[in-house]
């Protein structure tokens, strides 16, 4: 009887390692944003600086852009998500689930209300500048927490890149080039790492 228990307590343990380390799915949506944040800061840099003769009315279409085809994007997503994908149960991806959802909730509470507050005004909020900080912080926290449980390399690096992005960001607002070092940081640290979370995923259960 005891032999039993002590199968029964080593197979449990072993499950837990295995779903420890199962691959995490959410790059597809890393990928996504990353990509999203990526050419909206590019789009706000060319209407701030009136590059290729671009008028300030690029910037709504710019931002009403971003959260238009996000918002379809990620439900199209989720709709289309395989539900038995191979490791969606391990705790990595419940976390992930978890921890990605609440910034996503944060991110689009902040930048709904930016943006509507733009098109009021008639100009550009000061609060999107503000914004790259609190983006990069949110980010971050979900790297971090989503490498360290699941024992990814590369969203933990992404995530310390993106802790430095946070004071970077902070050092460049008031300028222009702080929408450039944003699309930087979104390019190395969200849209990369979900490409290659992505080539990480199992494709079919073994």
């Amino acid at each position: 009887m005891t032999s039993s228990l002590s199968d029964d307590l080593n197979y449990i343990r072993d499950l837990a390692e295995a779903g420890q380390s199962a691959p995490l799915l959410g790059g597809r949506f890393l990928a996504l944003w990353g990509g999203l944040v990526t050419l909206a800061y590019i789009g706000h840099y060319i209407a701030l600086t009136g590059q290729f003769g671009a008028t300030p009315v690029l910037f709504a279409i710019v931002w009403a852009s971003f959260l238009v085809v996000g918002i379809v994007a990620q439900v199209l997503m989720v709709k289309t998500f395989p539900a038995d994908k191979p490791g969606a149960s391990s705790i990595g991806n419940r976390v992930e689930g978890v921890v990605w959802g609440a910034g996503g909730f944060a991110l689009s509470a902040y930048f709904g209300t930016v943006i509507v507050k733009s098109v009021v005004s008639g100009q550009p909020d000061p609060g999107f500048e503000w914004s790259l900080p609190l983006v990069f912080a949110v980010y971050s926290i979900g790297l971090l927490t989503s490498g360290v449980l699941a024992n990814n390399r590369v969203l933990t690096i992404a995530g310390y890149g993106s802790l430095a992005m946070i004071a970077l960001a902070a050092w460049f607002v008031g300028t222009a080039e702080i929408w450039l070092v944003g699309a930087l940081a979104g390019f190395a640290t969200f849209f990369v790492p979900g490409i290659l979370m992505m080539r990480q995923e199992p494709k079919s259960v073994v």
